[in-house]
């Protein structure tokens, strides 16, 4: 039996006597929220307000009454907590926790009575408990406060979230009473595949008294079902199941674009002679690994899964708030969701947030998005030349890699987030015996060999070659780009074996800023603003990239724009040269997917939900089949990109306008796209094109400390190509122009549009290089480049159009 515990608590303050109505799962932020005795954090610059709640101590108490307390084994358990607390259950004490990540059960056999129950537990500051540790684990190093804690560390404070370091309980919280009957760590492990058969062995540990009288698995797919009896063996450490299974013609799990991502479900049921317990597992069959060879490029780092090569299209994941209690099952339906409808078939979870809640993975296991999946350390050293920390993280990495080992979507297990970067770059301590590296190199490559030896494991991310943040093996965070101030072009120089971040700033979308940022401070550097930006010189790197790429914005609303266009643009332009690098490069996962707060910053979607100009162009550019359009030693190119897995003709049609809307050419050819590759589809010397007016302009280009001129001819700035690749009559399309839109010869779009029932239809008669839709809600697609000639068909979901615009609307010229 199972008597759940969350819901209305009570809490207050240690030291205060009057009690506040509060709710669990959730944390003493929320309360306060939901109480009115503290504003919305987001809004303005009320974070500040939330900051003095770090160094206080609470207490939350619940009253609960038990009819039944003739059972066997009585448990109080807790999900999550976070993180520093002592229980007490009618002034027993029952114990402590101090680690967010773990579920905690305590043995309430003699403190559990029969009628009113009172349950208390005291939430102590994190800050103190750090420092407390500081104190009494005296070293040489210099550890930050947030590595002392088992805590996630993003809530300290980040470059694109606030500082909100949450308190509370943060998961569900039940007592479990039952006569002994208890099935745990079940797993159901793939050991081979093929067309024809797949081998599975079924394990789980039997908690019984006695030795069960029967036990069953049983086996689904919606149309398929079999039924075993496993043998129970008995051990020092109680009673087994390990059946090993033969599903013929299994239904294979394939990640988002390259088959149905089909799921199973193994029931396993034991009875005793008083009880019975069943315990699901829903999994998928697949098989993975990483493809580390020696080529000539160095070694390659490629995902393989079922045997197939696949090119990992993506994002990084980071919480999706920053008050983690506010998160319900909806939330990670929409943002998964999301992610498979641009596209994407990877995830990756950031070693700075949480493993995540159980949503999370389901939905990537129903979308066949696969996961990289770092443990929680990010960006710091990590005291584990100390017992005490090593043994609290394996208990936090066994339970965590038996909660979430029978995902099909998790195809990754690696160590930390930029540490091992870090010893070497900004720490300068090369490789350490300490410092996390103990945990990295010895502690979790021993417990994944014990608990999963199915999935393959990294150290770290960035990690590989003589450098960890090499281009010649492994995966590399290519942050030279945006952090370093270099030019977005500079995206095509970078030639790495997997891109597991790479990242480009703007503002969260138009209506979400104006909810979040007063009305008095939506000024480009108001204070307020600058609260919203959380990296160092990040407003002035968005000036910087929007000078340089396309012009200065006019206003406020013009500057939200205009980051977003520039954002799109540069991963456009390094998602493209990735995929056409394919397999030199097999990944490309922008930083990031999502926010936890209304922010400027690196993501497609934000906090609200709503899409950035980037997740739109991530639909075009992570399609299964990508035109790319290059222009090469006087020649311009296309490229066809394909991750479908078998050969495919296509109709390309590629055609050229001035901006006063003239076509100067146009080309129709088949091409033939060889399966899992790339091929070039296309090759004309420009001269050729109907484009040259022998008419030079010099662009200016910076090169050392001399200024010179780039000698261009006119009709390169004057045009845009559009190519449209058809695949079973699916149209891919692509833009490219000769420049930077700065150095262009641009000229405002003449376009006219009218609204049919729930739709926005388009009509270009001039090229554009952006049209921008204004809606209350997210239409089905926008920040598009137009061509004339064609109707633009949008479907608006139910939104109002408040206006059209062209990009050059909103520039300052």
């Amino acid at each position: 039996m199972r008597i759940n515990l969350d819901g209305k608590w009570k809490f207050r303050e240690v030291g205060q006597n009057e009690y506040y109505e509060a709710s669990v799962p959730g944390c003493v932020q929320l309360d306060l929220i939901n109480l009115g005795k503290l504003p919305d954090p987001f809004y303005a610059t009320n974070e500040v307000l939330f900051y003095d709640l770090e160094e206080k101590d609470f207490e939350y108490v619940k009253e609960f009454d038990v009819d039944n307390v003739d059972f066997q084994v009585k448990k109080l358990v807790f999900e999550g907590i976070d993180t520093v607390s002592e229980i007490y259950l009618n002034d027993h004490y029952l114990g402590k926790t101090d680690n967010m990540f773990l579920k905690y059960e305590f043995d309430v056999s003699l403190a559990l009575k029969k009628g009113k129950n009172i349950l208390k537990v005291i939430l102590l500051s994190p800050i103190k408990e750090a420092e407390r540790l500081k104190s009494i684990y005296q070293s040489s190093y210099s550890y930050p406060q947030r590595s002392w804690i088992r805590k996630s560390q993003y809530s300290y404070g980040w470059d694109w979230g606030p500082r909100i370091l949450q308190i509370g309980i943060w998961k569900s919280v039940y007592l479990e009473l039952h006569n002994g009957l208890e099935i745990q760590d079940e797993f159901v492990k793939v050991e081979s595949i093929s067309d024809e058969l797949a081998i599975v062995r079924v394990f789980a540990k039997i908690n019984c008294f006695e030795k069960p009288s029967e036990v069953e698995i049983g086996v689904f797919d919606g149309s398929f079902s079999m039924k075993i009896f496993p043998e129970v063996y008995k051990s020092k450490e109680g009673y087994f199941i390990d059946e090993r299974i033969e599903i013929e013609n299994p239904k294979l799990w394939w990640p988002n674009g390259y088959g149905e991502p089909s799921l199973y479900e193994f029931k396993i049921t034991a009875k005793s002679s008083n009880e019975a317990q069943e315990k699901k597992v829903t999994t998928g069959l697949r098989t993975v690994r990483v493809i580390k060879e020696k080529d000539e490029y160095g070694e390659s780092f490629i995902f393989e899964i079922n045997g197939k090569k696949v090119f990992a299209k993506g994002a990084n994941w980071i919480p999706a708030d920053s008050i983690l209690p506010r998160l319900k099952e909806d939330d990670y339906k929409a943002l998964i969701k999301m992610a498979k409808d641009a596209n994407m078939n990877m995830l990756r979870v950031w070693g700075g947030g949480i493993y995540e809640y159980d949503w999370f993975y389901s939905e990537c296991d129903k979308n066949g998005i696969m996961v990289w999946q770092d443990f929680m350390f990010a960006c710091a050293i990590y005291p584990d030349e100390f017992d005490f920390f090593v043994e609290n993280f394996k208990k936090e990495a066994e339970y965590q890699i038996k909660r979430l080992r029978n995902h099909p979507c998790i195809v990754l297990w690696c160590g930390n987030n930029e540490n091992n970067w870090g010893f070497r770059d900004w720490w300068h301590i090369g490789d350490p015996e300490f410092l996390g590296n103990r945990i990295y190199k010895k502690v979790l490559p021993q417990i994944l060999s014990e608990l999963d030896p199915t999935r393959p494991y990294h150290i770290s991310s960035p990690y590989g070659g003589e450098h960890p943040n090499s281009s010649t093996a492994g995966d590399k965070h290519t942050w030279d780009i945006w952090a370093g101030w270099k030019d977005y072009i500079y995206y095509k120089h970078d030639n790495a074996r997997f891109v597991s971040e790479f990242g480009f700033q703007a503002a969260a979308h138009i209506d979400t800023m104006k909810k979040y940022i007063p009305l008095k401070d939506q000024t480009i550097f108001s204070k307020t603003l600058r609260m919203h930006e959380k990296q160092e010189e990040g407003l002035e790197r968005l000036i910087r990239y929007m000078a340089g790429s396309i012009g200065l914005p006019k206003d406020f609303d013009s500057f939200v724009y205009l980051s977003q266009f520039v954002q799109k643009e540069a991963i456009k332009l390094a998602v493209e040269h990735y995929r056409k690098n394919k397999f030199r490069t097999a990944g490309a996962l922008y930083w990031q997917l999502n926010d936890c707060w209304p922010v400027i910053s690196w993501s497609s979607i934000d906090y609200l939900k709503r899409r950035k100009a980037l997740y739109y162009e991530s639909k075009r550019i992570f399609a299964k089949f990508l035109p790319v359009v290059e222009y090469e030693n006087g020649k311009l190119k296309v490229y066809v990109v394909s991750d479908e897995l078998e050969s495919k003709q296509g109709q390309i049609n590629i055609t050229i306008w001035n901006f006063d809307g003239q076509k100067l050419y146009e080309k129709n050819l088949t091409v033939e796209i060889p399966e899992n590759g790339v091929v070039e589809a296309f090759s004309e010397k420009v001269e050729n094109l109907n484009i040259l007016k022998g008419e030079w302009l010099y662009i200016p280009k910076h090169v050392e400390t001399a200024v010179i001129g780039d000698k261009i001819d006119r009709g390169l700035l004057e045009s845009i190509v559009f190519v449209s690749l058809f695949v079973d009559r699916v149209e891919y399309e692509n833009y490219f122009v000769f420049e930077k839109p700065i150095n262009l010869e641009l000229k405002p779009c003449q376009f006219e549009y009218e609204i049919k029932d729930d739709y926005i239809v388009i009509k270009p008669k001039t090229p554009a290089i952006c049209l921008i839709i204004e809606a209350d809600k997210d239409v089905e697609d926008n920040f598009i480049f137009a061509r004339p000639e064609k109707e633009y068909k949008i479907n608006l979901n139910g939104g109002q159009v408040r206006k059209v615009c062209d990009l050059l609307d909103l520039i300052e010229r």
